[in-house]
């Protein structure tokens, strides 16, 4: 079987992680202040804070910007939980938007829309590692004192208007899980340029701690450990490599296809890095069982736009949500946002991951042809 993904460790990474088991010193450390200082140097902001996870990544942002009760924050409905999820967790309320049918980017048109005299933050994701259209949404935005906070967790490497994401905002996560563009095994990152983002994400992450037992913020145990940040050291100085596999792929992926099915949309300020290949299928859920049945792991999207989780309905219940008091009189119910709904009905992604082998795309595009073509 050819997975949808796989996460691509080698030697080097091994041997690092030896080494730091065999220091003694396993927790948040060196290993973790390094890795910080080399992945704000590749996104080019001057300060990162490496945490346990992409969520927590956001979580912490969030908090650290001062979001919380009474806030809204903007999000795309197409995407993965966790980017409605932390908004929740701050206390503030999600508002969704549409996104653009062509990219499963946010729609800037949406956006303007949506915004209002509560808005606190936009998090615009780039989704499948293509950036959304961050000058329309900083136009949208015009004079107002609203944060941007990019959702980079797909997008490690990816270039808007010859800028990589993760600089574009007044702050930006990511995610290192197993099978993005590069891992950590588990964890994520915020990047900024502003100091007091930075001090008290670096605080917040820490159980609020500013020095050892002293606490000025209520905080988590959110902190990385040096045995992930030393594979992150390794697989951050391959990452433009493993984008260029990724690349390469997507490439004979979009030229054998086309004419098929819908391949992706590539904007002319975007450079993508394929964290996800998605095309547009007609009978999608059958054509995923045909490729299973062929040895082939695609997958659908995300089943449903946001907004319509089961959870978004139960906000005001204390038996699914600790903050219920701050959710009762919140409803989604009439929150209609149509290209999110086609999307997550026809978008199947294709394996691609930057160990596969030739033999494996040869396998993918031969038994997608075939599949697709009698749909």
């Amino acid at each position: 079987m050819i997975p949808i993904a796989r996460p691509c460790i080698g030697d080097e990474e091994i041997e690092e992680v030896k080494k730091v088991l065999r220091s003694g010193m396993l927790a948040q450390g060196k290993k973790v202040e390094e890795f910080e200082r080399s992945f704000a140097e590749y996104v080019g902001t001057k300060y990162a804070v490496a945490v346990s996870n992409g969520t927590a990544a956001l979580h912490v942002a969030l908090i650290s910007m001062g979001i919380g009760p009474g806030d809204e924050v903007i999000v795309p409905s197409y995407t993965f939980y966790a980017t409605a999820s932390s908004v929740i967790l701050s206390g503030a309320k999600p508002v969704f938007v549409d996104v653009d049918l062509r990219t499963g980017t946010m729609d800037p048109r949406d956006l303007s829309s949506k915004i209002t005299d509560r808005t606190k933050a936009i998090i615009p994701v780039h989704i499948h590692g293509h950036p959304a259209d961050m000058d329309s949404i900083r136009e949208a935005i015009g004079s107002r004192e609203i944060y941007v906070l990019e959702d980079s967790a797909q997008a490690h490497g990816a270039m808007y208007k010859g800028k990589k994401v993760g600089s574009l905002g007044e702050a930006a996560v990511f995610s290192f899980y197993p099978t993005k563009n590069m891992t950590t095994g588990e964890g994520g990152i915020i990047t900024t340029d502003d100091e007091y983002i930075y001090n008290r994400a670096r605080a917040i992450r820490d159980q609020g701690q500013t020095s050892k037992y002293e606490h000025h913020y209520v905080g988590f145990n959110y902190r990385m450990t040096d045995i992930n940040a030393a594979i992150g050291i390794v697989q951050l100085r391959k990452l433009e490599h493993f984008n260029k596999r990724r690349k390469e792929i997507a490439s004979i992926y979009t030229e054998e296809l086309s004419g098929i099915v819908d391949t992706p949309f590539i904007a002319e300020w975007a450079e993508p890095v394929w964290h996800l290949y998605p095309i547009r299928v007609r009978h999608r859920d059958k054509a995923v069982q045909m490729l299973r049945e062929r040895g082939i792991l695609a997958r659908p999207a995300y089943p449903m736009p946001l907004q319509k989780q089961p959870v978004m309905s139960k906000l005001g219940d204390k038996e699914y949500n600790f903050l219920y008091v701050l959710f009762r009189d919140t409803h989604y119910d009439n929150v209609d946002t149509p290209n999110a709904e086609v999307l997550t009905r026809e978008i199947l992604y294709l394996p691609i991951y930057h160990c596969m082998t030739d033999e494996e795309v040869e396998e993918v595009v031969k038994n997608s042809k075939e599949v697709f073509s009698s749909l």
